[in-house]
This record gives structure tokens, C-alpha cells and sequence, in this order.
């Protein structure tokens, strides 16, 4: 839950960026006005922008392995409790067999 939680935040924030992004891309192409930055001061930004973008990738990849591991790990619980269950049940028929006086199990 708060994996996705953050991953929702994420891609509000990789949003974000595109938005500013492609502002800043008709900015260096000069199709909007940019006010009174210079080239190598967009340039810098667009740097910057696309580090930061890079970096927010990295991270859902990184939340994306971790709910991943999550779902593994209440699979395997789900196994294993299955199995107890299982074992459990073939105990209780085991028991129930009878034994000769010899000590043979007679099915």
C-alpha cells in the first residue's frame, strides 16, 4: 500500500516534469518566449531536468522490484499455509489407521 502510494506520488512528480519539460523544449526552440534566459541557462536546465527525470525512473524501478518482492513474499505465505494445512490433514488420516499387534500399520 504505501509502495503505491509512492508510485502514484512518482508519477505525479515524472508529470510535472514533462509538463515543465516540454515548455523548456519550445523555450530552446524558440517557439515561446523565454523571457530573459539565455541559451546555455536553458541549456543547464534541460540538463538538470533530464538527470532528474533519469533519477525518478531509477526510483520506480526500484519500487517496482519491491512490490514485486512483496507479492512474492504473501505468495510464498500462502504456500507454506496451504502446505500446513495440507500435511495437517494427511497427519490426521495417518492417524487414524490401525495398527496389528505385530506394530504393522494396517490401512
Amino acid at each position: 500500500q504505501a509502495v503505491q502510494r509512492q508510485l502514484e506520488e512518482l508519477e505525479e512528480r515524472q508529470r510535472a516534469l514533462e509538463i515543465f519539460g516540454v515548455e523548456l523544449e519550445r523555450e530552446l526552440r524558440g517557439e515561446a518566449d523565454a523571457g530573459t534566459k539565455d541559451e546555455n541557462q536553458m541549456l543547464h536546465e534541460w540538463f538538470e531536468l533530464v538527470l532528474e527525470k533519469n533519477k525518478l525512473m531509477r526510483y520506480e524501478s526500484e519500487l517496482l522490484i519491491i512490490a514485486q518482492e512483496l507479492e512474492l513474499e504473501d505468495h510464498q505465505s500462502r504456500l507454506e499455509q496451504k502446505l500446513r494445512e495440507k500435511m495437517a490433514i494427511d497427519g490426521k488420516s495417518k492417524g487414524t489407521v490401525c495398527s496389528s499387534p505385530q506394530g504393522h500399520t494396517m490401512p
